[in-house]
């Protein structure tokens, strides 16, 4: 072969071989790209409504004037903020694992998951099915609904898409600022006890009031949240009308800042605001800490 030749025959062999790698390349990011689950960026502002189904079992988020709602009920707005951080969370990673309609009931994404929809008036912005759990923590099987490829999900955002409607409830109960509190009433027992704040200091029935005893209720206060809430059929057994203990607070204009109402049962203890409202779950520790028996509140007290 001439050397012309020879030149020719290697321009020819190194543009086969750019040629190549560039499909290679292209075939590669194409390949990366399916390999991933790659879900829009949404923030609450984006979102007027999360819909979860599973079964008969069903939570709404609704966002409105007054914040966001569960079920018709008041929403953790921390929760919330955790939801649309994990959707958002760029240290989430996915596996593609099946292409097929027919790995869905084994991986749990068929109509046995669940079914969730982030939506924005009429329009759908992205709907998922989460399956089952993967073996790693934090890890689960979903695919877009309208999609038959499964990923095997790595990140936050399963899991709490598969919270029941009580996990996503507000539990607070009062935030009231010790420096707010003018007097604590407190009803145990049929026994009514008065804590005021003087100039000189907290009293009870006019004597000095137990400091630390005090301070105990005022914390109480200040972050009292439930442990749970009562089922249709708890709230049917309480009995509100002659509660078995009450507490009033009053603020520094003598405005009332807290009315509560509790009961009994073989299942818990439960409070709820005076009058129709939410029925929480408490712990008992924390009831007596919050409500202690009129005779502990003076100073001296054994």
């Amino acid at each position: 072969m001439s050397a012309k030749g020879l030149i020719q025959a290697l321009a020819g062999l190194a543009a086969l071989l750019v040629l190549w790698a560039a499909f290679a390349l292209f075939r590669g990011s194409m390949g990366d790209a399916a390999a991933r689950l790659t879900l829009p960026h949404l923030t609450a502002a984006d979102v007027d409504r999360v819909l979860v189904a599973r079964g008969s079992e069903v939570v709404t988020l609704i966002r409105g004037a007054a914040g966001w709602q569960v079920n018709g009920h008041q929403a953790d707005g921390a929760q919330i903020e955790q939801l649309f951080r994990a959707l958002a969370d760029t240290g989430a990673s996915s596996e593609l694992l099946a292409r097929r309609a027919t790995s869905h009931a084994r991986l749990g994404v068929d109509s046995a998951g669940r079914r969730v929809v982030f939506a924005k008036g009429v329009d759908s912005l992205l709907s998922l099915v989460v399956g089952e759990q993967g073996r790693a923590f934090q890890t689960a099987y979903l695919r877009l609904a309208d999609d038959d490829d499964v990923f095997l999900y790595r990140g936050a955002l399963p899991g709490l898409l598969s919270r029941d409607e009580d996990a996503w409830r507000d539990r607070r109960i009062a935030r009231i600022p010790p420096d707010s509190v003018n007097a604590v009433i407190v009803t145990r027992e049929g026994r009514d006890a008065a804590l005021e704040r003087t100039d000189g200091g907290w009293t009870v029935a006019g004597q000095p009031a137990d400091t630390a005893v005090v301070g105990r209720v005022l914390r109480a206060l200040s972050d009292l949240a439930a442990i749970g809430f009562a089922t249709p059929a708890q709230r049917d057994s309480l009995d509100f009308a002659r509660p078995w203990r009450r507490l009033t607070v009053l603020g520094r204009g003598g405005d009332t800042l807290l009315a509560l109402h509790m009961d009994s049962t073989a299942a818990g203890y439960w409070v709820r605001r005076a009058g129709p409202g939410d029925v929480f779950r408490v712990d008992f520790w924390r009831l007596d800490q919050l409500m202690p028996i009129p005779d502990a509140l003076r100073a001296g007290s054994p």
